[in-house]
């Protein structure tokens, strides 16, 4: 900005750039900020990289760093994050490179730190969708797990060598435990003698300079042969080696010596894989240390109530109800906007009223947002990037310097004209103050004059009236205030933009008791500038207050239409929800009605071709033409049977049942005539006979009973005698699903088989004997869906139970059950089979069902 070698020096020194940044990062409390992070990690890792945290200017850097610091905070609200065993491994790692050998609680550090590498990889891959950043991290991470679990099973969790770290180390404690035991033993039983005798202070076995002792009285040391390695405080007691122990004690020392080299043999082998392994072990502590300073940022942005902002490259700031972090829970909110509308936003108002705290607010915001902290402020805040954050607040008056307010003032503020540019952020308090106003307001002038001209974003606090002006004159420079209740004579601490502030100084006097003519002739004395000046900011400050209460009422409105909105839209989101559901419902009900009336259909449909086998084999005494007629009827109800429009299955169904019970009705009328007209035949070819006929016929009928089977010769199969009529000589017979009215000349007990033969029509006799002959005894459905399977039984069934059968083996495998159990559901249900059983072990066990037939 300036020329630093226009510069006349006052001291030995101006701050430097450094200098600057230390100074904004302490008085805006960014340093304090980052001891709330480091208390809020894990590991000494994470505490670290809190501490030497800083802000980045790249916007992407930044939008990633508070990504990350948003996915942490969810994935910490759904599961804890396993970071417990982080250490910082720098100087271990570094002296393993160097071949030093490592102590054993130094190696178990490693193992930890391995451990929980393994542990964050998995557990953050495996959120992947929800955490993209976070899974990313942990991509590079490839754990040494064999190097892990080599120093686990080497070293307890203790820092201590385990036995089984080597044989050699194992043999080594063995022997070591025994010769101490054996070594014991004999001195346990000395102390006992020698305590009798009264030569002991107590009969124990003591340890001194690693060696086992007595503890022997001093006037009995000569009763004792042995070494003496030391007495007692009081020179009371003295511990002696008794002289049978000083060889196994020698080979105790000689035990431990072996023991020390072993596990320093261990240790060194163990210390120069970790050094083989340095280059991964750095990498993997910089990603858990990465991992656990987005921990703490996460943790602190939840103690804070803190939010992900906006970000943007344009130095365009706008805060929404930010909050100083410092500051507790009844710190007032600001808004604040830089950077659009205006560059430059001078705020003036009252001592005590909130202007450095609104200076020290947006300056942390913009820091702790640009190093990848979420802010407390509202959602929709944006924050611009900039490449460095000037300061000048406080009261910086220097005694060591002899250095006034003002020269203080003046020492930050000249560097920091000669570095600022457009990328940068400056905050000036009470700029100019600390010398006499008349220069003191110029000079403020000039400097926000020399920034603004240069399009540095800035901010400053002053009690200069002159600046009020200087804001309303120049483009690009905004007034703002810190709003005060003269009513109740305290600040609001609320920050007003676009009106500068009145001292009130006036108002707080006549409040506070000063006599009214006292009051009056102040104001009397104001000059008409400076008073009308007043005037016009106390009109402006009526006639925000006027527009800031309507704009509270357009916006309660505003928030009751969007809250009425919300709610039409949560009806209609319900309604149309509904609506969906309702159709789906009625989709659903649909084809549950078509599966069932196309059930229905099929289940139809076997009954007519039951009906009909059935009825085939019932009419063929019927005359050939009545043959053909009934025929066609058949085939024609069959041929109205149409599964693919479900819209009429089910009316069809109806029409097609009238059919069936017509045609059956018709059959059996037809058969009664026949039955009639054969009897007529018969009584006038012989009238003469006729009375003993009756009587052959009753003779023959006297071994008919109802309830027995029998058979007649005009149809194959076994039927159920039902009742018999002698006055016209007939009987009713149950054949199947069919009730028959028969002769009783054509009737004969079943077990008269060669009689019935001969009774019997040749053809009719030749066609039930091939078919029962031909009919196979079993029928195979093995690998068949059920519902074929089904079908399939079904038939084999019908045309059993039409040859005679009395039982049908179903072959269906065992497999899952699924076959069978649906195989054995339908036999428990059919009225056509009376038990079914499963076959012998021999014959196929659980994979066979034999269903014994009515």
């Amino acid at each position: 900005m300036f020329d630093e070698g226009h510069r006349v020096d006052m001291w030995d020194e101006l701050p430097d750039e450094d200098a600057l940044v230390d100074y904004a990062y302490d008085r805006l409390g960014f340093y304090e900020i980052r001891k709330r992070l480091a208390d809020c990690a894990s590991s000494p890792l994470g505490r670290l990289r809190a501490g030497e945290l800083a802000p980045a200017d790249d916007p992407d850097e930044v939008r990633r760093a508070l990504a990350e610091t948003g996915e942490m905070r969810g994935v910490m609200a759904r599961s804890p994050v396993p970071l417990a065993g982080i250490h910082d491994l720098r100087d271990i790692l570094e002296r393993a490179g160097k071949r030093g050998v490592l102590a054993p609680e130094e190696l178990f550090a490693v193992a930890e730190c391995i451990q929980a590498a393994r542990k964050l990889r998995r557990f953050f891959s495996a959120r992947d969708e929800d955490a993209p950043f976070l899974a990313r991290h942990v991509e590079p991470l490839e754990p040494s797990v064999g190097l892990g679990q080599e120093i686990e099973r080497c070293i307890n969790d203790q820092a201590e060598l385990r036995d089984r770290a080597s044989s050699e180390l194992s043999r080594i404690r063995k022997g070591l435990r025994s010769t101490a035991d054996n070594l014991r033993n004999q001195l346990e039983k000395m102390a006992k003698r020698l305590s009798r005798d009264g030569y002991l202070q107590e009969p124990i076995v003591t340890q001194r300079n690693g060696r086992y002792v007595l503890p022997v009285k001093q006037e009995y040391r000569g009763r004792v042969r042995g070494i003496v390695h030391g007495q007692s405080s009081s020179g009371a007691t003295v511990f002696v080696e008794p002289q049978v122990a000083v060889e196994l004690n020698n080979r105790i020392q000689e035990l431990k010596s072996e023991e020390e080299r072993e596990v320093q043999r261990i240790l060194a082998e163990l210390s120069g894989r970790v050094g083989d392994m340095q280059e991964n072990l750095e990498m993997e502590q910089d990603v858990l240390g990465h991992l656990d300073l987005i921990y703490a940022k996460a943790n602190l942005a939840e103690k804070l109530g803190a939010v992900r902002p906006l970000v943007n490259d344009q130095q365009y700031l706008h805060l929404r109800q930010a909050r100083h972090p410092m500051l507790g829970e009844d710190v007032v909110p600001i808004d604040v906007e830089v950077g659009r509308d205006f560059d430059t936003l001078v705020i003036t108002g009252p001592n005590t009223g909130g202007k450095t705290v609104t200076l020290k607010t947006v300056g942390l915001m913009v820091l702790m947002c640009q190093a990848g902290l979420h802010i407390p402020c509202e959602e929709d805040s944006d924050v611009g990037m900039f490449s460095r954050v000037y300061c000048d607040i406080g009261d910086e008056q220097s005694i060591a310097q002899n250095l006034s307010t003002f020269s203080s003032h003046m020492r930050n503020v000249i560097p920091i004209l000669l570095s600022a540019d457009r990328h940068s952020l400056v905050l000036l308090d009470e700029l100019g103050a600390g010398t006499d106003p008349l220069e003191g307001a110029p000079l403020a002038m000039a400097i926000l004059e020399e920034l603004h001209g240069s399009d540095v974003r800035t901010m400053a606090t002053t009690h200069y009236s002159r600046l009020k002006t200087f804001a309303y004159q120049l483009d690009g420079v905004e007034n703002a205030s810190m709003e005060f209740d003269v009513e109740t004579l305290s600040p609001t601490f609320n920050l007003v933009v676009g009106l500068p502030g009145r001292s009130n100084a006036l108002e707080i006097a006549e409040r506070l008791g000063m006599p009214n003519p006292l009051v009056e002739r102040a104001r009397a004395l104001l000059t008409e500038k400076e008073g009308s000046v007043e005037e016009l900011i106390a009109a402006m400050e009526e006639d925000r207050k006027a527009w800031s209460r309507r704009r509270h009422e357009a916006e309660t409105e505003a928030d009751d239409a969007r809250l009425l909105r919300k709610r039409i839209h949560r009806r209609e989101h319900e309604l149309r929800k509904r609506q969906e559901e309702l159709i789906e419902q009625t989709r659903s009900d649909a084809r549950r009605v078509l599966r069932e009336a196309r059930a229905e259909s099929r289940e139809l449909l076997r009954e007519i071709h039951e009906l009909a086998a059935a009825l085939k084999q019932v009419y063929r005494h019927v005359s050939v033409e009545r043959r053909r007629e009934v025929d066609e009827q058949v085939s024609e109800a069959e041929e109205q049977v149409d599964l693919s429009d479900s819209g009429e299955i089910i009316s069809r169904a109806e029409e097609l049942r009238s059919v069936l019970h017509s045609l059956e009705d018709r059959l059996v009328t037809h058969m009664d005539e026949v039955q009639r007209r054969h009897a007529r035949c018969d009584s006038e070819a012989a009238d003469e006979e006729k009375e003993s006929e009756r009587h052959s016929a009753r003779q023959h009928t006297v071994r008919l009973r109802p309830g027995m089977k029998v058979k007649a010769s005009s149809f194959s199969q076994t039927g159920e005698l039902i009742d018999v009529d002698y006055q016209r000589d007939e009987a009713h017979v149950q054949v199947g699903v069919m009730k028959l009215k028969v002769g009783l000349d054509e009737l004969h007990p079943a077990d008269d088989e060669e009689e019935e033969r001969e009774a019997r029509p040749g053809r009719v006799r030749d066609i039930g004997r091939s078919k029962y002959e031909s009919l196979p005894s079993e029928v195979v459905v093995r690998q068949m869906t059920a519902e074929a399977a089904l079908e399939k039984v079904r038939k084999h069934i019908d045309d059993a139970i039409l040859a005679g059968r009395d039982h049908v083996t179903i072959v269906h495998g065992q497999g899952e059950g699924i076959l069978r159990d649906a195989i054995r559901r339908y036999l428990e249900d059919t009225r056509y089979v009376r038990s079914w059983q499963r076959a012998e072990r021999s014959a196929g066990g659980d994979g066979v069902t034999i269903a014994h037939l009515r």
